[in-house]
């Protein structure tokens, strides 16, 4: 499947450059011809000169001319990021889900899909025409040489990054479009946020938590390299599974959720059939504390697990908040 689509991409690519080479040919000429009329009104309306911007990300740096203005995301997390700054972007990889889209910003917005994370389409995506690409290390840096040929294209951790590398994301993604003031801004919103949150966690008896996504064919833990992991450890919940950045969401058997013994454990699914539907039926799974205790909470996998971004952050955090006093209902 990747082979394929790799191929295809290539193909793309070289009709693109075919195509650009033309274009470039006939515009030269059409220079030529206009030279001589124009060339004494060369100084007569110059536009003050922009600075050009050298943005440093996973894979060396890209500069830009000027602050980008037409953005393709092709992660969740770096929509969530230009909405934020005020920005929509002009096209999103949106896994074909403009549903989960419209529940990440709020409210319905206008934009062209991008096809999946995973495979975005080039050729949607430089239908956009771009001035800038925001792709995801884990996912797109086999593809980094074909989306420079249609855009300058910047490289950033979101799929396997932690919460703190998202915030970091946000202020490389405010540097490209120009808006570094408005981030300082809402960092500080944020910030102000989270501590509120954290004042509601300390007040808790019961801190110790597994988070965990479940699926018919087996149960990741959300390790404390997790974004959603990172983020109810910041609040001061204790991930009682640690983790490291090359594993950040380990495959996790109920023997080994059973040494743990958390107080609490939050699973976000939207699979019929997930792995935990049978544990339940096992009395080993009965034995838990979080069980006993009726703290086993079913949470929404797309803003736990797969949004990322700095408005999932609080959602999270309040999400997990309003369950433990009973303000909302596991769904």
């Amino acid at each position: 499947m990747k082979e394929t689509y790799t191929m295809k991409v290539h193909q793309w690519i070289k009709s693109l450059l075919i195509a650009g080479t033309c274009t470039a040919i006939l515009a030269g000429c059409g220079n030529a011809a206009k030279s001589t009329g124009t060339s004494s009104n060369s100084g007569a309306s110059a536009t003050p000169a922009v600075s050009a911007i050298t943005i440093e990300h996973d894979m060396g740096s890209t500069t830009l001319q000027a602050p980008a203005k037409n953005v393709v995301a092709l992660e969740w997390s770096f929509a969530d990021d230009l909405l934020a700054l005020g920005i929509t972007p002009a096209g999103i990889a949106d896994d074909n889900k403009p549903e989960a889209m419209n529940k990440l910003a709020g409210k319905s917005i206008e934009y062209m899909p991008m096809g999946e994370r995973e495979t975005p389409d080039l050729e949607k995506i430089a239908g956009v025409a771009p001035d800038l690409i925001i792709a995801d290390t884990d996912r797109h840096s086999k593809i980094k040489q074909q989306l420079d040929q249609i855009a300058p294209t910047i490289v950033l951790n979101s799929r396997k990054g932690s919460y703190e590398d998202s915030l970091k994301d946000f202020e490389v993604i405010a540097k490209a479009v120009g808006k570094e003031e408005e981030a300082k801004q809402r960092l500080q919103q944020h910030d102000q946020i989270m501590a509120d949150l954290k004042k509601q966690a300390d007040a808790l008896k019961e801190k110790r938590v597994l988070i965990g996504v479940a699926r018919k064919d087996g149960f990741n833990a959300h390790t404390t390299a997790s974004y959603a992991g990172a983020v109810l450890q910041d609040l001061g919940f204790d991930n009682v599974v640690k983790g490291t950045s090359a594993d950040p969401y380990p495959d996790t058997n109920l023997e080994t959720i059973t040494s743990l013994d958390p107080d609490i454990i939050f699973i976000a699914t939207d699979d019929s059939e997930a792995i935990t539907n049978e544990w339940k039926k096992l009395p080993v799974w009965n034995n838990l504390k979080a069980v006993k205790n009726n703290q086993v909470y079913m949470v929404d996998r797309d803003i736990w697990t797969r949004f990322r971004g700095i408005t999932p952050a609080e959602k999270i955090g309040q999400n997990a908040i309003d369950l433990l006093t009973g303000k909302a209902q596991s769904k």
